[in-house]
């Protein structure tokens, strides 16, 4: 491993701690520094498959934003690494298994995402829009992976050409919330509960770097509709309605109608990766999640709005297809 990175910021007496990786091709090393507290981490990040130059752009987006985003302490983009702000082990994840609170972290990232919203004027030059080929490129993973994990085959050109019109006409006629910086993965294991900092500098944010300028209710799915836990439904029910406040009776129509539709496009995009990862990348434990999709993307599917996208999961996936992928 090039450690040259580390000579030029100064640092020579220090040891790597591998630390577990997330569901990229990322790896992090915990920077122990002889004689000193400052904690850093170290990222190998693969250009062949991560969006380094996006991770630098929207870093500095937040920042200008006055959000707590690891500090990047030094970065070598031709050999793949940055040396950042190590922001330690309270991910909300942790911080909710330690007692914390969940109405305060939910709260906390809910005035985060209005604070983005907010500050997000003259950022549609600055980041790639989200298209409505693109989520619908995204949700196209659900027939990729999930599909061949339960037929053992893939889906013939008609079914994935009516799949796509569906979305299409979904797409083309609902989406009319306002634009602004969509993290797109806006969950509890990239946020962090950080104690020692005051109002929204309390909230963490990572895993930014494929944010782009779409839909403001989309990470409001994220969070509230969360792949990896149950949030607690008044949580859900109070954080939403914070959310919508401000908005117009029409706005409100609009948004939920929005809300709906893209939580159904992002649960079956992230059964499609879920499946991925077990079946290309061997990682089995993100299987244990994707009962709790169907669910998600039930209850959405129960609205009028998506009465032809549940028409066509139910002729292609009825209850007993809505399982894990088996070995």
């Amino acid at each position: 491993m090039d450690i040259s990175i580390f000579k030029k910021s100064g640092i020579n007496d220090f040891k790597l701690k591998p630390i577990k990786s997330d569901a990229s091709f990322r790896k992090y090393f915990r920077v122990i520094i002889k004689n000193q507290k400052k904690k850093l981490l170290l990222v190998n990040s693969p250009k062949k498959t991560e969006n380094n130059l996006g991770y630098l752009k929207t870093t500095s987006i937040l920042e200008k934003m006055n959000l707590s985003v690891p500090k990047i302490i030094n970065f070598d983009i031709s050999k793949d690494f940055f040396l950042i702000e190590d922001f330690g082990i309270n991910t909300y994840t942790n911080s909710l298994k330690n007692g914390e609170s969940e109405f305060k972290l939910y709260n906390l990232a809910t005035d985060i995402l209005l604070h983005i919203n907010k500050h997000s004027k003259s950022l549609e030059k600055e980041l790639p829009k989200y298209t409505n080929k693109k989520l619908i490129d995204e949700v196209l993973l659900f027939l990729k992976w999930y599909w061949p994990a339960i037929y053992k085959k893939p889906p013939k050109k008609r079914v994935i050409s009516e799949f796509v019109k569906i979305w299409e006409n979904l797409l083309n006629k609902n989406l009319k919330t306002k634009k602004v910086l969509v993290h797109r993965d806006f969950h509890i294991d990239n946020l962090f509960f950080l104690k020692n900092r005051q109002n929204l500098k309390a909230c963490g944010l990572i895993d930014f770097q494929d944010a782009v300028i779409g839909p403001s209710s989309y990470d409001l799915v994220s969070l509230l509709e969360d792949s990896r836990r149950d949030v607690d439904k008044n949580i859900i029910s109070k954080m939403y309605r914070k959310f919508i406040k401000k908005l117009s009776k029409k706005e409100k129509e609009n948004f939920t109608k929005e809300y709906e539709i893209l939580a159904a496009n992002r649960h079956l995009k992230v059964i499609g990766i879920f499946s991925r990862l077990y079946m290309r990348d061997k990682k089995k434990n993100y299987l244990k999640h994707i009962p709790r999709l169907w669910r998600l993307t039930e209850q959405n599917l129960n609205f009028n709005s998506l009465s032809e996208l549940n028409k066509w999961i139910n002729n292609f996936f009825p209850k007993k297809f809505r399982i894990k992928p088996r070995i």
